[in-house]
C-alpha cells in the first residue's frame, strides 16, 4: 500500500485488520537509514528488528492500534558509545510511548477540560479508552506554561481549606489571564516571586497588610493600587457590624413597623400576620434561644474577665466570628427570621378568601373546589391557612392552643437592614420604606453615617480625590460609628494605594474572576487536586 504521513515521518501501509472493537494498522518506516540519537551519525547497517504498539486517535468511533515494525542499526562511529540504536519517530510516538503524539494531545486536552472522572468517561465515549489516573499523569506531566513578567499585576487571595489554609493568585491584568498560583498568602511569598520576576510597574490588591508589605519588598518601584471593591465593601462591612452591635434598634423598628396601620398596598415584609406556630416548634425555638443566650452571656463575663477573644473562642470552642460578633453586642442578638417563601396556595388566596368570607368553611369542599382550579398542593396546606383564619378565644394560651392568631415580628438581619439603608428609596419596596424610617426615627445618628457612606460611594464613582480628604475629616467625627472611624484610620495607612485606586483605571475585579474560575474547577475535581494539579489546572490556556 501507499505511504502514510503521520506529523513528519513517512509511514507505509503494510495491512489493514477490522474488528468490532479496533482497528489495527501494521506500518513500517519508508526511511533506509537512521541518525544515531548519540552522536548523529547516519547507518545503514541494520541489526535487528522489533514491533511497538502504540494507540492512535480512533477512525469512525473505532480505538486504533499500531503494529510499528521499527529496526535497530549498527552505529559504525568508532567515538560513540552506543553500539546499536533504534530508529526513533519523535513526531509519532516518543521514546517507549504507548500512544502516538497526536492521541496524546487529544487526551490532555480532555483532562484539563474535564479532569480525572469526567474525562475518562468522555475518552471512553469517543474510543479514546484510558484512566482517570492516566489522565491526572498526563495533566501532571504537561510542560508548564512559560511565566512572563507583566507590567500590571493582580493579586488576590483563594481559599484551599476555607478558615484554615489559603493561597495567592497572579494574574496579568493587560493579557487577561493567570500567570502564577502560590501556595501562601503571606507578605514573604510575594516578594519573593517579585524579587524573581523584576519589571512590574502597578500592583492591583485587595487592602490586605500582607499583599501591601510584600509588594513593598518585592517591588519597592511599583504603584500599589487597592481595589475599589474592596473599599465599597469594607466599608459595608463596617455599617453592617454597627448594626449588628444594636440588636435592640433593629427590633424596636421592626416592632413600630408591624404595628403600623396596614393601607391597601402590600403589607411589609417585615412582619407575618396571623401566623400559626405549632407548640412543639416553640418549644424547640425557645430551647435553642436559651442556649444562645448563655453563650452570649458566658461570653460577656470571660469578656468582663479580661480574657481575649482567642482565649474566648478556646475555652468556650466558639468560632472567633462567633465571638467577635457577641462580644461587640451591646444586647443579646436575636436571631432574625429567614424570608418566607412562597407556595403553591399563594395565587390562590384571593378566591380562598372571598370563598372563606362568603361563609364557606368546610376545608375538604374548599380544596376541591381549588383542585378544580389547578391547585397542585397538599390540604394539609388549605388546612393550616384554614385555621389562620379562626376567630381566636379569649381562654386560649399559645401552648394549649395552636390555633390562637398572633402577629411575629420578623426582624431583619443586620446585613439585610445595611442594603435597605443604603438602597434609593425608590428602589425599596413599601415594607422596607417604614422599616427604614423607623429605624431612622429610633436612631438618629444613623442619617448622618447613612449620608457619609453614600458620599463616599460617590467620590469612587465620580473619581473625586479631591474630596477625599474631607471625607476622613468627618468620618473621624464624634458622632460617627465606631467601626466607620475605624475604617476611616485604616485608609490613611494605605493612603497612597487608596488615592490610586479612586483616580486610576486597574482594580481587582478580573482577578475576583479568576478566583471564580479556581472554584469551579476545584468543584469539578471533587475538591480534592493537590495544588500542584490545580495549579496546572488553572494556568492552562483554554
Amino acid at each position: 500500500m501507499g505511504p502514510l504521513l503521520l506529523g513528519l515521518e513517512a509511514l507505509r501501509i503494510e495491512r489493514i485488520r477490522f474488528s468490532p472493537q479496533a482497528v489495527v494498522l501494521d506500518l513500517s518506516i519508508v526511511a533506509d537509514s537512521s541518525n544515531c540519537p548519540e552522536c548523529g551519525q547516519r547507518s545503514i547497517r541494520i541489526h535487528s528488528r522489533y514491533c511497538r504498539h502504540p494507540c492512535d486517535l480512533p477512525a469512525h468511533g473505532r480505538a486504533v492500534r499500531l503494529n510499528l515494525h521499527v529496526r535497530r542499526f549498527f552505529c559504525d562511529h568508532p567515538d560513540c558509545p552506543r553500539q546499536t540504536f533504534a530508529e526513533r519517530i519523535p513526531a509519532v510516538a516518543q521514546q517507549h510511548a504507548r500512544r502516538t503524539c497526536r492521541l496524546e494531545a487529544a487526551l490532555q486536552d480532555i483532562a484539563f477540560a474535564c479532569g480525572g472522572e469526567k474525562g475518562a468517561k468522555l475518552a471512553g465515549n469517543l474510543a479514546m479508552p484510558t484512566s482517570a489516573d492516566t489522565l491526572l499523569r498526563v495533566m501532571r506531566s504537561a510542560s508548564g506554561v512559560p511565566c512572563s513578567v507583566p507590567h500590571v499585576l493582580g493579586v488576590d487571595d483563594w481559599a484551599i481549606r476555607r478558615g484554615q489554609r489559603y493561597g495567592t493568585i497572579l494574574c496579568d491584568l493587560e493579557l487577561h489571564k493567570p500567570i502564577e498560583l502560590l501556595p501562601e498568602r503571606s507578605s514573604g511569598v510575594l516578594a519573593d516571586w517579585l524579587e524573581a520576576h523584576p519589571g512590574t510597574e502597578v500592583i492591583a490588591r485587595d487592602r490586605g497588610g500582607e499583599y501591601a508589605r510584600g509588594a513593598e519588598i518585592g517591588a519597592p518601584d511599583a504603584i500599589q493600587v487597592a481595589d475599589r471593591w474592596h473599599l465599597l465593601h469594607n466599608l459595608h462591612e463596617a455599617l453592617e457590624r454597627a448594626l449588628d452591635r444594636r440588636h435592640a434598634m433593629l427590633s424596636g423598628a421592626a416592632t413600630q413597623t408591624a404595628a403600623a396601620p396596614v393601607n391597601s398596598e402590600p403589607p411589609p415584609p417585615v412582619a407575618l400576620t396571623n401566623s400559626i406556630q405549632p407548640a412543639y416548634l416553640q418549644r424547640r425555638q425557645e430551647e435553642r434561644r436559651g442556649k444562645r443566650l448563655a453563650c452570649f452571656e458566658q461570653v460577656k463575663q470571660l469578656q468582663l474577665q479580661g480574657m481575649t477573644q482567642r482565649q474566648i473562642a478556646v475555652q468556650l470552642k466558639l468560632d472567633r466570628g462567633t465571638v467577635r460578633r457577641l462580644s461587640h453586642a451591646d444586647s443579646f442578638p436575636e436571631r432574625a427570621a429567614s424570608p418566607r417563601r412562597g407556595t403553591k396556595l399563594d395565587r390562590f388566596l384571593p378566591e380562598l378568601r372571598a370563598r372563606w368570607d362568603a361563609g364557606c368553611h368546610n376545608g375538604r369542599k374548599l380544596f376541591r373546589e381549588l383542585r378544580a382550579q389547578g391547585y397542585t398542593g397538599s390540604y394539609p396546606s388549605v388546612r393550616r391557612k384554614l385555621q389562620a383564619w379562626l376567630p381566636a378565644k379569649p381562654d386560649e394560651t399559645a401552648v394549649d392552643q395552636p390555633n390562637k392568631r398572633h402577629q411575629a415580628i420578623r426582624r431583619p438581619s443586620a446585613k439585610t437592614a445595611s442594603w435597605w439603608l443604603l438602597k434609593d428609596t425608590p428602589a425599596q419596596a413599601v415594607g422596607q420604606q417604614a422599616f427604614v424610617a423607623a429605624l431612622h426615627r429610633l436612631w438618629p445618628e444613623l442619617g448622618e453615617n447613612i449620608a457619609l457612606i453614600q458620599e463616599f460611594s460617590d467620590m469612587l464613582r465620580e473619581r473625586d480625590t479631591a474630596s477625599l480628604e474631607a471625607w476622613v475629616q468627618l468620618a473621624e467625627g464624634s458622632a460617627i460609628f465606631p467601626e466607620i472611624r475605624k475604617f476611616a484610620r485604616v485608609l490613611r495607612r494605605d493612603w497612597a494605594a487608596v488615592l490610586e485606586a479612586v483616580r486610576g483605571q486597574w482594580s481587582s475585579g478580573q482577578v475576583e474572576g479568576q478566583i471564580n474560575r479556581l472554584k469551579l474547577i476545584k468543584r469539578e475535581m471533587y475538591g480534592r487536586a493537590n495544588f500542584d494539579l490545580l495549579r496546572q489546572r488553572v494556568l492552562h490556556s483554554d
